[in-house]
């Protein structure tokens, strides 16, 4: 049984599920040589060994299943869309200097900034050319879901730099570069690949997602924060833009962001018909829906 429905209790398609056994595989049977050299290898493999949910490789693997392609034929591609994944983490707690990742120390903590920052690198090196073998759509769909998380991440840090609140806007239009981009593109790649008419429907479903994905987070993040009693700087977050823009206290800000954060749901899931891969993505995107 694959990881992903081990931690997240959503039934995939016998297809789907082989599949993605073998991409939790190939992501653990990296050789050294792969990357050159040890210095590179260990903090490359480091989080990728530690894997997480594998959200991104899922959906991927569920969107070929959707548009009547083999997964089989995808893994690579779905390997190619974990290392992106986890470049940009690497990448992102180098910014916001975040001590742990998955368990374990984040990278540049083990390894140092520098071979943090090399390793980021390689992992995306490796990504493009794993997804160049399926041709040059789907090579510049993966591109611009890059640099979206690249312009993401930048205007997330600067509205920290500024200690200015965010609007709600701006609030989601980071988590749609940031967040939403990678997943928007897995979803749909098969379709990008295969030239199926749904491409369209099936990157609204998964921007739709990877927003509610992060608004969860949000709400999350802002229930821990005042727990502790409102300690230590909040990063932009949806709950306290509610708050500064709308005049709201923080049950209403909340409640508001719970709704929000349904209604991105509804909408993804309106967008899919029946079938079984139909189901299981719309499961993922139940997941993510803040029970009120």
């Amino acid at each position: 049984m694959a990881v992903v429905e081990k931690v997240l209790g959503v039934s995939l398609p016998n297809e789907v599920e082989r599949a993605l056994k073998e991409v939790e595989n190939r992501l653990t049977s990296f050789k050294v040589s792969d990357f050159v050299n040890r210095d590179l290898f260990d903090p490359s493999v480091h989080l990728l060994n530690k894997q997480g949910k594998l959200l991104r490789p899922s959906l991927l693997l569920l969107g070929s299943h959707l548009v009547d392609r083999n997964p089989s034929d995808y893994i690579d591609l779905a390997v190619a869309a974990e290392m992106l994944h986890v470049a940009s983490l690497i990448h992102d707690d180098i910014i916001d200097r975040d001590h742990e990742r998955r368990d374990l120390k984040a990278v540049h903590e083990q390894y140092g900034r520098e071979a943090a920052l090399l390793a980021g690198d390689a992992l995306v090196a490796k990504a493009v050319a794993i997804s160049s073998k399926y041709g040059e759509n789907v090579l510049s769909a993966m591109a611009k879901a890059s640099v979206d998380m690249c312009a993401g991440e930048i205007l997330d840090y600067n509205l920290q730099k500024s200690n200015k609140m965010p609007s709600v806007s701006e609030c989601i239009n980071v988590d749609m570069l940031k967040s939403a981009s990678l997943i928007a593109t897995c979803c749909n790649i098969a379709a990008i690949h295969s030239g199926s008419p749904r491409a369209k429907e099936m990157h609204v479903f998964g921007q739709d997602l990877g927003i509610a994905f992060q608004i969860r987070d949000d709400i999350i993040d802002y229930g821990e924060w005042a727990e502790k009693g409102r300690k230590g700087v909040l990063i932009p977050n949806i709950v306290s833009s509610l708050e500064s823009e709308e005049g709201l206290a923080s049950s209403e800000a909340l409640s508001k962001a719970v709704a929000i954060n349904s209604k991105y749901v509804k909408d993804a899931m309106d967008r899919l018909g029946e079938g079984a891969a139909a189901e299981s993505m719309k499961g993922y995107a139940g997941l993510v829906m803040i029970k009120s």
